[in-house]
């Protein structure tokens, strides 16, 4: 198991975008299918005698179908509530291969001597959040296999998005123009928008230049719910701490604007997807 302890890494609240929304982030963000998982597992020829790294790992919900897979995954976050959500839900899988850092990818040079060598490092849209996307993958480029090692961003096709294909319906579409209103006067607090060059680019001029994409389609069941559309919303980066006291009004309005709303299942045709990098063949 890796030996690195949990550090707090010094962020301010105002700093802390996913301070209180790791619960709803391990509810109602988008999660893998187990089927997609396996696949990767595959294709990346992982073994019990494997450690992966999931960098930006939230609640650890790629985490956990991942750890059947391998020998250990190292479950890496800066925010505590997230690594605490996410030992939880890990023990109550009955999990015994996970380990927790509290970190960010910031902190992988620092913690590199403790970390150990991995075969993969998984990130599941975190790595937009990245401020430095080059300097990971040269921090990465030291902690993994010189001859296995790979880089997977998970879920990098969004079209269909999981969570948008009911979102984006009537009447639940109301819920985002709702919120909007209750945070016209909150200020941004940070965000990763825009910031970065395309991600096959990023990984074209970094050591894992040798880049494809993984899919798997598959047919979903989908269930809207008031509470849904609003747990979705509190999953996203700093919005519960910008509706501070507004947070019962707003779900107030919410509930009253979807009040009869129809929340028969939806199927709907959605792909699991990774953007692999791995290191060139050797000439």
């Amino acid at each position: 198991m890796c030996g690195v302890e949990p550090r707090w890494t010094g962020l301010k609240a105002g700093e802390r975008p996913y301070r209180d929304a790791a619960e709803f982030y391990a509810e109602y963000r988008y999660r893998p299918t187990d089927a997609f998982i396996r696949l990767l597992a595959s294709h990346l020829e992982w073994s019990d005698a494997d450690r992966v790294l999931d960098l930006g790992a939230g609640p650890a919900h790629l985490s956990i179908p991942v750890a059947p897979f391998v020998g250990e995954v190292v479950v890496m976050d800066p925010e505590e509530t997230m690594i605490a959500e996410g030992r939880r839900r890990g023990a109550a899988a009955g999990l015994d291969n996970l380990s927790f850092v509290t970190g960010g990818s910031d902190d992988l040079r620092r913690l590199s001597p403790s970390l150990g060598t991995f075969a993969a490092a998984v990130i599941s849209q975190a790595f937009h959040w990245m401020a430095d996307q080059d300097a990971v993958l040269r921090a990465l480029d030291d902690l993994l296999d010189s001859e296995k090692g790979a880089v997977a961003l998970v879920g990098y096709v969004k079209e269909p998005d999981y969570n948008f294909a009911w979102l984006d319906r009537p009447p639940w579409n109301q819920v985002d123009a709702i919120l909007r209103r209750h945070l016209s006067s909150a200020p941004e607090g940070p965000s990763p928008a825009g910031r970065h060059d395309p991600f096959p680019e990023i990984l074209a001029r970094s050591a894992f230049s040798r880049t494809e994409l993984l899919t798997y389609e598959y047919e979903a069941v989908l269930h809207p719910s008031v509470a849904a559309a609003i747990g979705f919303q509190y999953s996203l980066g700093n919005v519960l701490a910008r509706l501070g006291a507004q947070r019962a009004a707003f779900e107030t309005e919410v509930r009253a604007a979807l009040h009869g709303a129809d929340t028969a299942p939806l199927t709907i045709r959605l792909v699991d997807s990774a953007l692999i990098g791995r290191r060139p063949f050797a000439a």
